[in-house]
């Protein structure tokens, strides 16, 4: 069975159903790893190349912080 391609809404699915407080925190990658040369945010996840990076090597308080930045982004784009 092939799995669907993923779509930039698939954010919102994960973004519902996101506990914030859980360990460890869960990425907000959806496998659409493209970055956007206009906002420089992953098209897919909505992180920068920074956060991206830096998300193995960071603790889950910087996670949450990283999250709380792509939820505010995707609120942005929505609006």
């Amino acid at each position: 069975m092939r799995r669907k391609p993923a779509r930039p809404e698939d954010l919102d699915h994960l973004i519902t159903y996101l506990d914030i407080d859980a360990t460890p925190v869960s990425s907000p990658c959806i496998g659409i790893c493209r970055v956007d040369a206009r906002t420089t945010f992953c098209v897919g996840c909505m992180r920068t190349i920074a956060e991206i990076t830096e998300w193995g090597a960071v603790d889950d308080q910087r996670r949450r912080q990283i999250w709380t930045e792509v939820i505010r982004r995707r609120e942005a784009v929505r609006s």
